[in-house]
């Protein structure tokens, strides 16, 4: 198995779970109004659409790995998406609005009165699906049999599905106690947000190019 394939995974896994508006928004809804219900759809909305993003890439991708030259595409896709999750964090670097002191969107406020559908469909939208695109190729690189190419795809939506799941699992284990959980988690992402989305987003990017020249190199 392609070690580096599937580290590659793992960190993709990472950089959606880490999303730091993504969890947020689920910390916001999971304390609002039918809270639980709301957070719940939410998650779901998240799960079924990195599933049908990761499975539609898998099928549409240009070549499955046999020898090096079936793989040129996979790698040339690397960089390709390297470069656009790249080119989209210097834009939104560059935006003005991202200038000064980082405060909660304005959308978020909304969350309280938001109906259930929804919140489904905020779980759908949040996902960065550059990374989701990205994540199928590398599970194609990994020249396994189907069977185990399904446990990699539902560990990897599993994974990148933990962040948000988060609050919904601390107010089933903490019940009142969550409340002050959620007031840290909340505090900490609004002021890391901008650290978080750009470091680990930058670092998947650069992963991204510098596994496609490799492998276009080897």
């Amino acid at each position: 198995m392609d070690v580096a394939s599937l580290l590659t995974l793992l960190l993709l896994a990472f950089a959606l779970a880490a999303q730091p508006w993504s969890v947020l928004a689920g910390i916001l809804l999971v304390t609002a109004e039918r809270g639980v219900t709301k957070e719940l759809f939410y998650v779901l909305g998240w799960v079924l659409a990195l599933s049908a993003v990761f499975v539609l890439s898998v099928l549409v991708y240009p070549a499955t790995p046999g020898d090096a030259t079936a793989q040129v595409p996979l790698h040339v896709g690397e960089i390709v998406l390297g470069f656009l999750l790249g080119f989209v964090l210097w834009w939104r670097w560059r935006r003005p609005t991202d200038n000064g002191p980082v405060t909660e969107p304005a959308w978020m406020s909304k969350l309280d009165t938001m109906p259930v559908l929804l919140a489904f469909a905020l779980g759908a939208f949040l996902p960065n699906y550059i990374v989701v695109v990205a994540a199928a190729g590398q599970v194609l690189q990994l020249n396994q049999s189907n069977a185990v190419l399904i446990g990699l795809g539902v560990t990897f939506v599993l994974l990148a599905s933990a962040g948000v799941a988060a609050p919904l699992g601390v107010r089933v284990i903490r019940g009142r106690e969550s409340t002050a959980t959620y007031a840290n988690w909340r505090t900490w992402l609004i002021e890391h947000s901008r650290g978080v989305t750009y470091a680990t987003g930058g670092i998947v990017a650069v992963v991204l190019v510098s596994k496609g020249v490799i492998g276009l190199l080897t």
